[in-house]
């Protein structure tokens, strides 16, 4: 079983912004910064969907989802996953209060995490 240590969960509270990565059906790579992440527990983290396009129809068509975080002590980790698109239920309504109101608030992006990296060592 996959789960995120206390040293990455700490490491993703500290991070304002994450390179978030997704690829079509045609296997065209699609990255996009995103600020409204979260660690759910140690094996889910919940994305708010506000401006979501292409990473959104990558969700749709394949789930897999990898985003980055930077540790000051142990470097980078890499966290991939599959994602499941919700705009209704328990998750849809946390984004509905968790985000700004200034912005649109379409979806719950829920990341089921699979495999996590250290540099290019797996530790999952």
């Amino acid at each position: 079983m996959v789960q995120l240590t206390n040293e990455i969960k700490k490491a993703i509270s500290k991070q304002d912004v994450f390179p978030v990565a997704t690829s079509s059906h045609d296997r065209v790579p699609n990255v996009v910064y995103i600020s409204y992440l979260k660690v759910l527990d140690d094996q889910t983290v919940l994305i708010a969907d506000n401006f979501l396009n292409k990473t959104r129809g990558n969700i749709l068509n394949n789930g897999k989802i990898a985003f980055t975080v930077l540790d000051d002590k142990k470097g980078s980790f890499q966290i991939k996953g599959r994602a499941e698109r919700l705009t209704e239920g328990a998750m849809f309504d946390e984004v509905q209060k968790w985000v700004s109101d200034k912005l649109p608030k379409v979806a719950a992006v829920v990341m089921h995490i699979e495999d996590i990296y250290n540099g290019a060592k797996c530790i999952s």
